[in-house]
């Protein structure tokens, strides 16, 4: 009887260690703090980092009690707070444990003295005096300890950046006087010198020397600076010639406080061949087929062939290029191109050659054309062959750092070009045309879209103009809701012609939903003129838009406005903002 009575009790104590397991379940409550105090608060309390633990006896607890006012009171002095009061009161519930604090801060520590000193050769770099000028605490600020420290990393990370290899922090040191709530904040640095660019070393057998150096806007004597090395790699990724880029600069190896540089480059491929497809509303199903040679021979020539064919156009084109001065922006092409156009409004066959010099101005892009061309068209009840002689010109400046998907940013492209019968062609004329574009964002989630387009020509018969100078409206990047090139003055037979003069002009305000997706609304107004005072098609829709890795994915809803009962019209579009 006696053992079945052990038995029993040892039964039921058994039963019962799953339930005093899971007793000391924690609830944790802090009051008297919020935003980053709070979370720093809830971050250093241990009992609060315990309480899903099923682990711990109640002598434990007690003791995670028992430590939390000093871990409270360590959590808060980063933020200037070192006499806190703390009221602590631990319970045993139902559900396990309930620990309550109610914190009152008190008064903050104050930057009492601030001393900021700098040595060395860095004490005139206007980057380093800039972080010290905006040094965030200032007399009689709270006491910031994260603001300290992130002056410290970024003092450090300027000095890597820039050259300064022998950077020191000399001292380092905030004396706080809890008694009289007052901070003296102690910052002593010596950036030493800064180091240069030594001797540039091009380890590569494909291009000529001399050419490459051109790439280079480093220097030996140069001082150092990553942000160089980082350009200069860019640069030559960017020319296409290599495939690894290499660029070397350890200052353990310098040498009087010259940094040797190695640039050690591995050739791409030098045949290149590409393919595309696509879709367009304007275009119908389109295609893209492409060579090019990256290089030619020891001076970067290189050439390139691209045949492009839709629904309205084929094209092939061949090109030379010809890198000169800066041949990261500069050169020289020869080309040559056959274009047959079988649009809704004419018909076409064109033949150019022409050569061309492209060159950098500042930010603007500036090219400079000769161009032969000779065209069969058909427009309207008009038939007519020319061949022209035309000099050119145009440039072309972008504002804004991302170009595929652009916060704020703006493009404007400009082009003058014209013929004369006492330069070889059968017709004089001069036409100018502008294109203006304008992105701004107000807020985070939404952003307008402004362009334009302009253009004149000026000629007396214009029955002799070619249908590809002749000016016409509608479609996916012009009015919208109307069919391509389907705006314009009309000849008797009621066949768009085009006309001298071009007016377009379009406002879009674009707000995300969520991700890449946005929607977005328009109104858009233009013609083909004879004058400018003629009347304007207008548009207005709506649509959605995909961020994507190539560029904006389009599609738009238009309606007519200008037409009767107002049609819709669906647009498709891909590309980037810029």
């Amino acid at each position: 009887m006696r053992a079945a009575s052990l038995a029993c009790l040892l039964g039921l104590l058994l039963g019962a260690l799953p339930v005093l397991a899971a007793s000391p379940a924690i609830a944790v409550e802090v009051e008297g703090v919020g935003g980053e105090l709070r979370d720093n608060v809830l971050a250093f309390l241990g009992i609060y980092q315990s309480r899903a633990r099923e682990d711990l006896s109640p002598v434990r607890v007690r003791r995670l009690h028992t430590q939390a006012e000093g871990e409270i009171r360590r959590a808060l002095q980063p933020f200037g707070f070192y006499r806190p009061r703390i009221e602590s009161q631990l319970t045993r519930t139902a559900e396990g444990w309930l620990a309550r604090y109610v914190v009152a801060p008190g008064e903050p520590v104050r930057v009492r003295e601030l001393d900021l000193r700098i040595a060395g050769e860095g004490a005139e770099d206007p980057e380093f005096r800039r972080i010290l000028d905006a040094f965030p605490l200032t007399k009689g600020e709270r006491l910031r300890h994260a603001d300290y420290e992130a002056v410290k990393r970024e003092l450090q990370k300027v000095a890597a950046e820039r050259g300064y290899f022998d950077f020191r922090i000399v001292q380092s040191e905030v004396r706080v006087d809890v008694e009289k709530n007052a901070a003296s904040v102690h910052l002593h640095i010596d950036t030493g010198a800064r180091y240069r660019f030594g001797e540039i070393t091009l380890d590569q057998d494909l291009l000529d020397p001399a050419f490459l150096r051109r790439y280079l806007r480093i220097k030996p004597g140069q001082p150092y600076s990553t942000r160089a090395l980082l350009e200069l790699q860019t640069a030559l990724a960017d020319s296409d010639y290599f495939a690894d880029i290499d660029v070397l600069a350890d200052p353990a190896q310098a040498v009087d406080h010259a940094i040797p540089v190695r640039i050690r480059l591995t050739p791409r491929k030098q045949d290149r061949y590409t393919f595309g497809i696509g879709y367009g509303t304007d275009t119908g199903a389109r295609g893209r087929l492409g060579w090019q040679r990256r290089y030619i021979n020891e001076r970067g020539h290189h050439l390139r062939a691209e045949l492009r064919a839709s629904g309205i156009q084929e094209n092939y084109t061949v090109g030379y290029f010809i890198p000169f001065r800066n041949p990261r922006t500069d050169q020289y092409a020869i080309t040559a191109g056959y274009e047959d156009d079988d649009t809704l409004v004419y018909e076409s066959q064109i033949t150019r050659v022409g050569v061309s010099r492209t060159a950098a101005r500042g930010r603007t892009r500036e090219t400079l054309s000769l161009t032969y061309q000779s065209e069969d068209f058909d427009v309207g009840d008009q038939t007519g062959a020319t061949a022209l002689v035309m000099p050119g010109a145009n440039w072309v400046r972008t504002w804004g750092e991302e170009r595929v998907y652009t916060p704020r940013g703006a493009r404007l492209w400009f082009e003058l070009r014209g013929g004369s019968a006492e330069l070889g062609s059968d017709i004089s004329f001069l036409q100018a045309r502008l294109q203006p574009k304008l992105i701004y964002s107000i807020w985070d989630s939404g952003r307008f879209i402004a362009r334009a387009e302009v253009g004149s020509t000026r000629i007396d018969d214009f029955d002799e103009l070619p249908a590809s100078l002749r000016f016409f409206a509608g479609g996916d990047q012009s009015v919208r809701g109307y069919r391509y090139n389907s705006l314009g003055p009309e000849d008797a037979s009621g066949d768009v012609i085009g006309a001298r003069k071009l007016l377009v002009a379009s406002l879009e305000y674009e707000h995300r939903i969520r991700g890449g997706w946005s929607a977005a609304v328009f109104y858009d107004a233009g013609n083909a003129l004879e004058d400018y005072t003629d009347a304007l098609a207008r548009g207005a829709g709506f649509g959605v838009r995909w961020r994507s890795p190539i560029g904006q994915v389009r599609v738009d809803l238009a309606s007519a406005l200008s037409e009767d009962g107002n049609p819709w019209r669906l647009h498709l579009t891909i590309g980037p903002d810029l």
